[in-house]
């Protein structure tokens, strides 16, 4: 799987990681009900998060049942019933992937335009069936990732730059909802601002090396010496706390039927660890030691 709206295994219960797995299974086996085996590979944590949210409103409830895994079969997992949001978000899964495909051609770096090259083909197929399964979904992420486009070619700084990718997850999340639309948009937009911006910490080394764009690069042009990797940290950091703290507030707004416990285990202490994960990279090592205490 990918992306960066994970859990944190060590803060949920049993059951509670049971039922975010059975999510998750769930929407792997609709990639691959609706479009290929191979589409199982665009799994993204971010989507898992979203078709939760979807479920956590419904009025009606969720059944998981306990069936062999369609890729390893000797291995049992828990499966949500036949649901629309998890159709839904397999949908959005391959059209943002189509987009992504069309835009990492225009990267300048040549084993990822190869690579994109050789996948366009495939994912083309795919996206043409999920378009007629949800044209509203292409609608949104079409309209967002022309108006990036035009962003990025101006150079635009991190908060224009990471709009776009907001509004898209913020209009998905929201689609279709009766109920808490303006909280589950708010919700999805600060996700959506917080993945683009961890992203683009990620790859500001790389985007650096090959010439690409990144919102960071203009304040950050160099990355060369212990202080200024340091000095960006702290200022990456700041920004994905702004946008975090954002982003646990639209939770709290959100009155959930069920899975509280593991949206707050996402939004709080998971999102917490992926920018964490970044971020290390770019400060001084320590020497960690492994202790806990007892009382």
């Amino acid at each position: 799987m990918t992306g960066y709206v994970k859990i944190s295994k060590a803060d949920l219960k049993v059951k509670e990681l049971e039922i975010y797995r059975g999510i998750y299974c769930s929407l792997c086996n609709a990639l691959g009900k609706n479009y290929s085996v191979f589409a199982r590979l665009l799994l993204s944590y971010d989507f898992a998060f979203a078709a939760m949210l979807k479920i956590a409103l419904s009025p009606s409830s969720c059944t998981f049942n306990q069936k062999h895994c369609p890729l390893n079969p000797a291995h049992k997992c828990y499966f949500c019933e036949s649901r629309e949001e998890i159709d839904l978000c397999s949908h959005a899964i391959i059209i943002i992937a189509y987009y992504k495909i069309i835009d990492n051609l225009k990267d300048k770096e040549i084993s990822k335009k190869l690579l994109c090259f050789l996948l366009k083909p495939i994912i083309s197929l795919w996206h043409k069936k999920a378009v007629k399964n949800a044209p509203e979904i292409e609608s949104i992420v079409k309209e967002c990732m022309a108006k990036q486009a035009e962003i990025e070619a101006r150079g635009a700084g991190i908060d224009e730059a990471a709009d776009q990718s907001a509004i898209a997850l913020g209009k998905i999340f929201s689609y279709d909802a009766e109920e808490n639309k303006e909280q589950l948009y708010k919700l999805g937009y600060y996700t959506g601002r917080f993945v683009y911006i961890l992203d683009a910490v990620d790859d500001l080394p790389k985007d650096l090396r090959n010439g690409n764009f990144n919102p960071f690069a203009k304040k950050y042009n160099s990355l060369k010496t212990k202080e200024e990797k340091v000095e960006f940290a702290r200022y990456a950091e700041g920004v994905l706390n702004m946008t975090q703290s954002a982003l646990l507030s639209a939770k709290d707004n959100l009155q959930l039927k069920r899975f509280g416990n593991i949206t707050e285990n996402v939004v709080f202490k998971g999102l917490e660890e992926s920018a964490t994960k970044v971020l290390e990279k770019y400060k001084p090592e320590e020497k960690k030691e492994k202790s806990f205490t007892v009382k």
